[in-house]
């Protein structure tokens, strides 16, 4: 009996061209070297380091827009008071002894005088009669209040005190770098 051989086609066998060595002897391997996981890490920390700046400073800008669109609501209706009464209240803010409100005869101007949105420092208000240069204390009964200065602490900007720089460096020496006074 003869036996017949039959030619069986070969098999592809894969080599891997950078390293024909390791063919069976190393397995594949899934995972992320250390090096990778490394490089991934530190960009992720610069790129949140970044947006913790970038949210920092716009959290900052929108407080000072705050501060400065309180101050021009105070002293509207500051200057609303001043068209009915003649002159200026002693005092509005509530920590100053104000009553918290901008209101005389039954008229309201303003329900609640704003605050800081961090609380300090506070906004900083004086009525005075005079001139800047040479303020005068007033009570509205013997001497009316016909100025004044409101002001407040940017965290951003330093655009100055302009009219009240003189008053309020003297009482709070820098505390504060933004007023507004009357037009």
């Amino acid at each position: 009996m003869q036996r017949l051989l039959v030619a069986q086609p070969a098999l592809p066998v894969t080599v891997n061209p950078i390293n024909s060595r390791s063919m069976d002897l190393m397995p594949k391997s899934r995972g992320f070297t250390l090096v990778e996981l490394l490089i991934t890490i530190s960009i992720i920390s610069i790129l949140s380091a970044v947006g913790l700046v970038v949210y920092s400073s716009v959290m900052k800008q929108g407080r000072d827009s705050k501060r400065q669109s309180d101050l021009r609501s105070i002293q509207s209706a500051l200057e609303q008071y001043y068209a009915d009464n003649f002159s200026y209240p002693v005092q509005v803010l509530p920590s100053l002894g104000g009553s918290g409100s901008i209101s005389a005869g039954g008229k309201t101007y303003l329900n609640a005088v704003p605050t800081d949105p961090t609380g300090k420092p506070e906004y900083f208000y004086t009525s005075f009669a005079g001139s800047f240069s040479s303020p005068t204390s007033c009570d509205n009964l013997t001497t009316k209040c016909t100025l004044y200065c409101l002001a407040a602490h940017l965290e951003n900007t330093n655009p100055g005190l302009g009219n009240c720089s003189s008053i309020i460096t003297s009482i709070f020496n820098n505390r504060y770098n933004f007023a507004v006074f009357p037009p």
